[in-house]
């Protein structure tokens, strides 16, 4: 007997599908034509006059060199242009067209790549509760010493010159809020309220410690939205007892929670000076996890020539969590599980640096720099554009989900095929969108860990 509900779902999610590439076609051939390519240009002051060197050839040129395993010398990037392009061009002539006009001129693509996407969602679980489902987080790392005064490191023992990239996206669809690029020593928190502009009513945001800034949390509360976090160690933390306000006692709430066997609490607090009400998450933490932060924390204030303070050591037996999330909504069981999604960005910082070689970087000049990067997060964005696309019909259409690491380094493996239709005016975009869904339909699934929560177990918890 045929299900025609279930044909009439296949049909709509197919409807669905077409309907979204149907824009990622219309945005490529827009955002990618030669006559566009051009004017930004011009607007950007890359280019001032008719030049044989197109700022087409120039984009393409950051393709070959972004898509490479190792980054190409100048006369590499003349011989490739004069094999493609036919236009000879000397490795000097290249090394020219890096200045303020160029990095100027590929920011702005970029900018245009995240100011319009295309996104189908994954609505399932506990994620029905919320619009959007927000993390934010940074990846930073070492640059040649010679851009210290640009992009300082970390100083000391560690890195003389660093960038960080601050990247925000939302895990039901894989929008893109913020993908920036910093000097490494600069805090994250000091990117806690950058994007606090585009969060909505329903929306949830997920963030760790270095985020941590009380306003941040206000303002959320104030939006209708709602916020997971770690909870500083610094933050004073108060509970009612007995009618009054009164600190919490970590220590013995330690005590507290050993003898009575209890392995998490939920309470309703106060932190900061200001007392903001929160919900708090308390979580034991083994013997053993203990030891090792100690041993890390420790550690560090020893180079730092500090001592680890009393009220670290007690916090340090738990996992704190605060959140504006009720109780009715999700119980602390679960909470501290979708927590655990925010490690789906380090799994997204490990394929930009191990698949697409972000922070692969050779002695080069701040301009040149600035270009690479911005390129492959250019490809990044767009790969990963397709990549949630396809995640989520086929999510829709199998119940399973894809692996991030396999489909991204397919797509890196294939680059050849996204340079070839970006620069020839997007011609043969159908039949590139056609192979991407063949190829991830099959042999790209996410799989399980044996004996641990994984990301698909995750999104799909049960819990309304």
């Amino acid at each position: 007997m045929i299900n025609y509900e279930l044909k009439i779902k296949i049909l709509y999610y197919r409807g669905v599908y077409d309907l979204s590439i149907k824009g990622l076609i219309k945005k490529f051939r827009t955002n990618f034509s030669e006559q566009h390519l051009r004017r930004k240009a011009y607007e950007c002051g890359f280019c001032k006059r008719h030049s044989k060197f197109s700022p087409l050839m120039f984009f393409d040129s950051l393709l070959y060199d972004a898509t490479s395993v190792d980054t190409k010398s100048y006369n590499q990037i003349a011989v490739e242009v004069k094999s493609t392009h036919g236009v000879d061009i000397s490795g000097q002539g290249i090394d020219q067209r890096f200045n303020t006009g160029a990095q100027k001129y590929i920011q702005e693509l970029l900018g245009e790549q995240l100011s319009y996407q295309v996104s189908q969602s994954i609505d399932t679980g506990w994620t029905l509760h919320f619009n959007r489902v927000i993390i934010k987080d940074s990846t930073k790392f070492d640059l040649p010493a010679s851009l210290k005064d640009i992009l300082p490191g970390f100083g000391g023992c560690a890195s003389k010159a660093g960038v960080g990239i601050q990247y925000e996206f939302d895990v039901k669809a894989g929008e893109v809020n913020d993908l920036s690029i910093h000097p490494a020593n600069r805090p994250d928190n000091k990117d806690a309220m950058q994007s606090i502009d585009l969060v909505k009513k329903g929306d949830l945001t997920i963030r760790d410690l270095g985020y941590f800034v009380p306003d941040y949390y206000k303002r959320i509360e104030k939006e209708g939205a709602f916020f997971l976090s770690r909870l500083n160690t610094q933050v004073l933390v108060y509970h009612e007892k007995e009618g009054k306000v009164q600190e919490l006692d970590f220590a013995k709430l330690y005590q507290e929670m050993k003898s009575g066997n209890l392995k998490r609490l939920d309470m309703r607090v106060y932190i900061g000076e200001e007392k903001f009400p929160v919900r708090l998450l308390i979580e034991l933490m083994p013997d053993e996890v203990v030891a090792t932060r100690m041993e890390r924390i420790n550690r560090y204030n020893k180079k730092k020539g500090r001592q680890t303070g009393e009220a670290y050591k007690e916090r340090s037996k738990f996992n704190l969590f605060i959140t504006n999330i009720s109780d009715e909504m999700l119980d602390g069981e679960a909470i501290a599980k979708i927590y655990r999604m925010r490690w789906q960005v380090e799994l997204i910082f490990k394929t930009w640096k191990s698949i697409f070689g972000m922070d692969n970087i050779r002695q080069m000049k701040y301009n040149r720099l600035i270009c690479l990067l911005s390129a492959r997060l250019l490809l990044i964005l767009i790969n990963w554009e397709m990549f949630m696309i396809e995640r989520a019909y086929q999510y829709k259409q199998t119940g399973k989900l894809l692996s991030i690491h396999k489909c991204l380094q397919t797509l890196k493996d294939n680059s050849a095929k996204l340079r070839s239709v970006l620069i020839s005016g997007c011609i043969g975009l159908k039949k590139w969108f056609k192979w991407i869904k063949e190829t991830l339909g099959s042999k790209h699934w996410l799989e399980k860990k044996k004996n641990r929560l994984g990301f698909e177990e995750i999104m799909c918890l049960n819990i309304l």
